[in-house]
């Protein structure tokens, strides 16, 4: 497993200078005070980063479903979609 670096770090002043030329491919902490006030990133990477939360949590639920015994054969599984397409016949 990687470690991911530590995001990249900046003012707010530096931020507004450099904003027009800046690369958010990787996300950048913008401070203020020395405290952190934003995360800016690229939009492509946010929407992959949304989508991976949704799988972890779609796991999760999957996890805890198995835990309680809340499951199914695979013959139970196509027994049970083999009865759902006959009936639309």
């Amino acid at each position: 497993m990687s470690v991911s670096p530590l995001p990249r770090t900046k003012t707010v002043s530096t931020f507004k200078k450099e904003l027009a030329s800046m690369d958010v491919s990787e996300p950048v902490v913008v401070t203020q005070n020395g405290e952190p006030l934003y995360v800016v990133q690229d939009p492509v990477q946010f929407e992959m980063q949304q989508e991976q939360m949704a799988l972890l949590k779609l796991l999760s639920f999957a996890e805890k479903d198995v835990r309680e015994g809340r499951t199914v054969s695979s013959s139970e599984l196509l027994a049970g979609l083999e009865g759902l397409l006959d009936n639309e016949v």
